[in-house]
């Protein structure tokens, strides 16, 4: 009998049709670079991650999410890593790219913002995909969305580089980290 998770949702073909990586993940990696999937969870957006990374990371505090996203994983350069987004053992300045998808509303935010500022290079990136602050048909809670303006507010050691549309119900932002 085939077991059935909560997770299963996450990964369900359907969720192409409003939200797929192969759309925007392409022309927004150039395909050298060191990319973290923070808050990866089962691994949707690894496959296409993998395709446009040198080394990639899949972060996760969820051990079954992890368990799944291991079965979706096709490339010897990526490292799968059960840990609290707010303290990984990446190392520090290592890290080209950051991906947030739809993941920060289970973060502490503070104790993540910081993690991301100690891993990424100087010249670093966050690619962040996630649920427009207005009513959809599925998705979480109004109360725990952030808006665009939500992430550049928090994320006051970055810039808005550019914005690009994963879908009628996310929004996508890259951020690059300011000069010093």
């Amino acid at each position: 009998m085939k077991r059935h998770s909560h997770f299963d949702r996450l990964l369900d073909e359907r969720r192409k049709n409003f939200e797929n990586p192969e759309n925007f993940i392409p022309k927004l990696l150039r395909g050298d670079e060191i990319v973290v999937d923070m808050g990866c969870g089962p691994g949707y957006y690894c496959p296409e991650l993998e395709k446009y990374s040198s080394k990639l990371y899949c972060v996760d505090f969820n051990k079954e999410a992890l368990d799944i996203a291991k079965t979706r994983i096709k490339k010897p350069n990526t490292e799968l890593l059960y840990e609290e987004s707010s303290r990984t053992s990446i190392p520090p300045s290592s890290v080209d790219v950051v991906v947030l998808a739809n993941s920060f509303h289970d973060m502490d935010r503070e104790a993540a913002y910081s993690e991301i500022l100690r891993i990424l290079k100087p010249s670093g990136k966050v690619i962040i995909v996630d649920w427009k602050k207005e009513e959809t048909p599925f998705g979480p809670p109004m109360s725990i969305r952030m808006s665009e303006k939500d992430y550049i507010n928090l994320f006051k050691d970055f810039e808005l580089k550019q914005t690009f549309d994963p879908g009628p119900y996310h929004y996508g932002l890259v951020l690059i980290r300011k000069s010093n």
